[in-house]
């Protein structure tokens, strides 16, 4: 079962490709309304103080709250490239792409060094995942 998702996960991110090749997609939490979180373990990579990595989200209800842009489709899941600052757990948003029910990417964008900054809470789902990769 693990390897089914494993593969459901890669060929959805297919479209995407700059992040799809060679990706390993790992589980690392579902939050309380049954989102799923993703982080590609090819992808984590320290940069001076910063660990840059790829998350994938699974959204089991669409979730257009969570992008900044309006989007005018249902969003069923993201593509994430984010950097953290493992000491003060500050992550930064690089990219993000969002998909629609049926995996097809809807639209992309590139934030660079000016993409948001976010501490998720202690304990949360976006938590876990900094853990996660701070400790790899």
């Amino acid at each position: 079962m693990k390897q089914l998702l494993q593969w459901v996960v890669t060929g959805w991110i297919l479209t995407y490709p700059s992040i799809a090749f060679a990706a390993e997609w790992i589980a690392v939490a579902t939050n309380s309304v049954g989102d799923q979180f993703f982080v590609d373990k090819n992808s984590i990579q320290r940069k001076g103080d910063a660990v840059w990595y790829w998350e994938y989200r699974r959204f089991s209800e669409p979730n257009n709250a969570f992008f900044e842009e309006p989007i005018n489709q249902p969003v069923y899941g993201a593509v994430i490239q984010w950097s953290v600052d493992c000491r003060s757990q500050v992550q930064r948003l690089r990219q993000l792409a969002a998909y629609a029910q049926d995996r097809k990417a809807i639209q992309t964008f590139d934030y660079g060094d000016a993409g948001s900054l976010a501490q998720p809470r202690p304990g949360s789902s976006a938590h876990k995942v900094v853990e996660y990769v701070c400790n790899y």
